[in-house]
């Protein structure tokens, strides 16, 4: 018994030697990844009894035909869809639910999605997943077509999305539509009749290249997304190419936005929007060009502002913003700005803009005016604060008022300054002007006038050129004041 308790002590103790350390527990060997197959001569019958009998990172391969939709992918594979393969969601619902990783789902014909907005239904919704891939897909009459939600580093690309014709705008979804999403790439994908071309709520960090939009009410539409960049894309013929609201630090380089020429259409519409950096786009034949209102340190440098109503648009909450380095031709008004304190620079480094006006000198050779330009139009200030004179902008009217304030200023509008203006046409770097995508309606130009309107701008033009002939009148025939005579005191 004696000997047993040296033996219990170490135990006690911990000190007995031990067995030695166990050897690493061998991972499981995995599956083979295999391809299951959907439609005529396959082994399944529709692409949810395929998922439901997939593995993780199987192929799913999906042969012509209809099949319904309301299908939940919730692992991860590769969804493939055979030239004619179309996903039907008969208006129940949202046709495609990605709830897991690192899905693809590519090749489909995806249509007919539910229409409840509260439920935010879509062609494709992906929901709090990573990593997924959404290709070459075209998109029919969705309510949503592909949306994000909470979903990050995941592809976008090669989609033909067109909304439902048969809804009004308001009612319509969004082409591309994420939220609290980030890092995703959204590339070379064609919308057409949605709401919204793409848009972004609280999603910051993401990239938009060669996209083609066209024919919605925001070809891109930013709110509370920052640190997002947008590059090579074309914009024609929305209500408005771009509208970056409440969002920072938004870079838009080498994009083409054109023909938005409705009522209060505009190429870019920037609200409190700061830090934006805007180069080498093309900002042609728009009602509006540029928008700016409570923008704050913004940046436009090299692009092309051209044939344009308006080109800028400058409120007065619009501060510390720079422009430089841009080309402004064939605008009816090149800038106009509303009268108050905001100020904003017209050049950067000595570097103006290039204003296509013959009154800048250049004697001395160096490239840059000889005195600054002075850029504003006493009609257009007038009709910033009656709309309804836009009626007459680029008539003989408008064209004398202008001409009679540089004459004899009178109203004093607001103006801008180029302390540096360029004496030459820069070359720049913007993309081509496409060929306009067709549309079921063309939208009017800005200077299409109804007869009635040109017979009473020629009557406005006559009462102009009388006030202007009464005013010089009176001008020449005034009495030269002199001063009086200094009486001499009477001694």
């Amino acid at each position: 018994m004696s000997a047993a308790v040296p033996f219990v002590l170490a135990l006690l103790a911990g000190t007995l030697p031990g067995p030695g350390p166990r050897p690493p527990a061998r991972a499981p060997a995995r599956a083979p990844a295999r391809t299951l197959v959907v439609g005529p001569g396959g082994a399944l019958p529709s692409p949810q009894a395929a998922v439901a009998a997939a593995r993780a990172g199987d192929t799913v391969v999906v042969r012509a035909g209809r099949y319904p939709g309301l299908l939940v992918v919730d692992r991860p594979l590769a969804l493939l869809g055979e030239p004619g393969a179309v996903l039907d969601g008969e208006r129940r619902g949202t046709v495609v639910t990605v709830q897991a990783d690192s899905v693809t789902l590519r090749g489909f014909t995806i249509e007919h999605a539910g229409r409840e907005m509260n439920h935010d239904q879509a062609a494709v919704k992906l929901e709090q997943c990573r990593g997924c891939r959404v290709l070459d897909n075209t998109l029919r009459d969705p309510l949503h077509g592909i949306y994000l939600l909470g979903s990050d580093s995941s592809e976008i690309a090669r989609n033909v999305i067109t909304g439902a014709a048969d809804l009004v705008d308001n009612s319509r979804g969004n082409g591309i539509h994420l939220f609290r999403s980030t890092g995703n790439r959204v590339v070379g994908n064609r919308i057409r009749g949605t709401r919204d071309g793409i848009y972004f709520s609280f999603a910051s960090g993401n990239t938009v290249t060669d996209n083609d939009v066209a024919g919605v009410r925001y070809g891109l539409h930013y709110m509370y997304s920052d640190d997002n960049r947008f590059e090579r894309n074309v914009f024609t013929r929305n209500a408005a190419g771009a509208a970056i609201m409440f969002s920072k630090r938004i870079v838009f380089r080498e994009n083409v936005f054109a023909r938005h020429t409705g009522y209060r259409a505009y190429g870019i519409l920037l609200q409190t929007a700061e830090q934006v950096v805007a180069e080498r786009n093309r900002i042609e034949g728009n009602l509006t060009g540029l928008f700016l209102d409570g923008c704050i340190n913004d940046v436009f440098r090299d692009n092309l502002i051209a044939g344009n109503g308006i080109g800028v648009d400058v409120l007065a909450s619009a501060e510390g913003n720079t422009f430089t380095g841009n080309v402004f031709e064939g605008n009816r008004t090149a800038v106009r700005k509303v009268l108050g304190n905001g100020e904003n620079a017209w050049d950067e480094a000595g570097r103006g803009n290039w204003w296509g006006d013959a009154r800048v000198f250049d004697l001395d050779g160096d490239g840059i005016g000889d005195r600054p330009y002075v850029v504003g139009d006493a009609y257009a200030a007038l009709a910033a604060a009656r709309p309804a004179l836009e009626l007459f902008g680029g008539t003989v009217a408008a064209g004398a008022l202008a001409w009679a304030e540089d004459a004899f200023p009178v109203f004093a509008p607001p103006r801008v300054a180029d302390a540096h203006p360029l004496a030459g046409r820069p070359a720049l770097a913007v993309p081509a002007l496409p060929a306009l995508p067709a549309l079921s309606e063309p939208p009017a130009t800005p200077t299409a006038l109804h007869p009635a309107a040109a017979s009473f701008g020629a009557g406005l033009a006559l009462l102009v050129a009388g006030l202007l002939a009464r005013l010089v009148r009176r001008r020449l025939s005034a009495p030269v004041a002199t001063a009086d005579p200094v009486s001499e005191p009477v001694a």
